[in-house]
């Protein structure tokens, strides 16, 4: 389990080749410079007008987080924040993972996660409540999340 979202970018870069505009944007993360106006000098710097240009590797970035942290099958409160953080930081908005034919990779993980919550075929309160963090980090409307999770249930 990864304790720092600086870990977690740390072992991003490790495991996968990004661009180098989203490598830099990474080693802000590392060095504590996680804020706009940082990333925006990065942008500049690498040529890049808009964070929307690059919108589909920011989104890449957000989903191999994920599974990063999720690997351990625990969502931590920490871990949580700093999925958000990483949601602001890249300027991710409610929608962009449909936009952007993310949906099948957001589907997989929130399946991997609901199937490990049902295996016991009991939902305590402490799952729903993961259940509920993890269609707000997506973005998931309701009718959206519940056709992911009936897919579950009925297997």
């Amino acid at each position: 389990m990864k304790t720092t979202i600086q870990e977690t970018a740390q072992e991003l870069i490790a495991r996968k080749d990004y661009p180098e505009v989203i490598k830099a944007a990474l080693q802000l993360i590392i060095d504590g410079q996680m804020n706009s106006l940082a990333l925006d000098k990065v942008l500049a710097e690498k040529g890049i007008r808009r964070i929307t240009d690059i919108k589909e590797k920011t989104l890449d970035v957000l989903l191999d987080y994920a599974d990063i942290i999720l690997e351990d099958d625990v969502l931590t409160p920490e871990e949580l924040t700093n999925l958000k953080m990483l949601k602001l930081f890249f300027r991710i908005e409610e929608g962009d993972f449909q936009k952007n034919n993310k949906f099948n990779r957001v589907q997989t993980i929130i399946i991997k996660q609901l199937e490990k919550l049902y295996a016991d075929n009991i939902l305590d309160e402490q799952e729903a409540l993961h259940q509920s963090d993890l269609q707000g980090v997506f973005g998931l409307g309701f009718d959206e999340y519940e056709k992911i999770v009936q897919k579950v249930v009925r297997k």
